[in-house]
């Protein structure tokens, strides 16, 4: 097995850059007060990530569940520890909540997520 060039991580780098075509916005449910005083959902952002995204095919259509016919995603970005399962992802209009969270720590770090779309 021939070895890796000095540089090969940088021209590697800039193909995995070359992937990442689309732009996501991952937030986190946080505890907030309205007016009243009552609980009220609000979410802070987490940050602003380029992704590559890949539809996966729905659940098992023999589960009988309804959930298992949402539509799910596969999104590659660079390795970041900020986002956690139960994050909300937005893109392209479409709402997701991150079921999953990988670190790949092989010849490239980075972070793949798998994320359902929302009702």
């Amino acid at each position: 097995m021939a070895a890796l060039p000095a540089d090969a991580g940088g021209v590697m780098g800039q193909e995995f850059s070359g992937i990442l075509r689309e732009q996501i916005l991952i937030e986190r449910q946080s505890a907030g007060r309205d007016a009243m005083g009552s609980a009220e959902a609000q979410f802070e952002t987490i940050g602003e990530f380029w992704a590559a995204a890949e539809a996966l095919n729905s659940g098992r259509g023999e589960a009988g569940e309804s959930r298992s016919a949402l539509p799910r995603w596969r999104f590659v970005l660079r390795e970041t520890q900020a986002i956690r399962p139960g994050d909300r992802l937005l893109w392209t209009g479409r709402v997701m909540v991150i079921a999953s969270v990988i670190l790949e720590h092989r010849l490239l770090p980075k972070t793949i997520l798998l994320a359902e779309e929302t009702r």
